[in-house]
């Protein structure tokens, strides 16, 4: 690094700004590809779950959900030739609670819970694969719209939003109801019974 005698404030500035930008988070931060696979799903997970999270009514079973789903993710990962690879539980979990839970689990939640549960043993993943050293980070997200980060929250959200409409569709017919309807006439001969 060159020393300048006699630099002026702007040129000072321009320096420690250039400084700033060679830093491992910076140039993560702001490479395409990250964006498009980590970035972007994130804020994307953040407004929907700002937006959403006060809906849930039970927000301890969910968050129990969600630590299970991490565990899984953390304990099925493995490195292979073409990369980290992970059993990712929330593409299961969340769409069927959307259809059992109905209106008690709004279906857009499935994305960032996905997203938490793919992005946490992607980190971990990533990081035992450097030692933890300085930017282990690199390559979350780094396959851009390619990437598990991106592309399991997305297809966790067009199953949940299916078993959705198809849980809806089945409560309307009594189906996953938690109250049992009896109507009078549906044992006709105790009907019978009770009049004679």
């Amino acid at each position: 690094m060159t020393i300048i005698a006699n630099p002026d404030i702007l040129t000072w500035l321009h320096l420690e700004y250039l400084q700033l930008l060679a830093l491992p988070i910076p140039v993560y931060l702001f490479n395409i590809m990250t964006i498009e696979g980590a970035i972007l799903p994130a804020l994307i997970s953040t407004g929907l779950l700002l937006k959403y999270w006060h809906q849930v009514k039970d927000q301890q079973i969910i968050v129990g959900f969600l630590l299970f789903a991490v565990i899984m993710g953390l304990f099925t990962q493995y490195w292979g030739i073409t990369g980290l690879h992970l059993f990712t539980g929330g593409l299961v979990i969340w769409p069927i609670l959307v259809l059992l839970l109905g209106d008690r689990f709004p279906w857009p939640l499935a994305y960032p819970l996905t997203f938490i549960g793919t992005l946490i043993p992607d980190l971990y993943g990533a990081g035992m694969a450097a030692d933890w050293s300085g930017g282990w980070f690199f390559g979350v997200g780094g396959a851009g719209f390619h990437d598990g980060v991106f592309l399991v929250p997305l297809e966790t959200l067009i199953a949940a939003a299916v078993l959705n409409q198809f849980g809806t569709f089945m409560r309307k017919r009594g189906y996953f109801s938690r109250r049992v309807r009896v109507d009078e006439d549906v044992y006709p001969e105790d009907k019978d019974r009770r009049a004679r």
